[in-house]
């Protein structure tokens, strides 16, 4: 996975991710959904043939940065989870 900053300020920020899909992208605009301080959590998939998706995130009251990484935490935590009950 390729992740480049296309826009950053206290509240909003916009990725280009390459090398992931719907796959992830679905999963973590999930979990980023389900925090209260995040407004807007939404990846666009620029064309199906490309592997390149835009990732928009704008919160209140936290880094849109620090609201990815504890969504990310809590996708580890539930894969881990899984992984032990198998």
């Amino acid at each position: 996975m390729e992740i480049k900053v296309l826009e950053i300020s206290d509240d909003y920020i916009k990725l280009m991710i390459k090398g992931e899909d719907h796959t992830y992208l679905n999963l973590l605009q999930h979990e980023l959904v389900n925090d209260n301080s995040v407004l807007l959590a939404k990846y666009n998939i620029i064309h199906p043939l490309k592997d390149e998706a835009e990732l928009m995130v704008r919160t209140a009251g936290k880094s849109p940065v620090e609201a990815i990484k504890e969504a990310n935490e809590r996708i580890i935590s539930k894969i881990d989870e899984v992984l032990s009950q198998l």
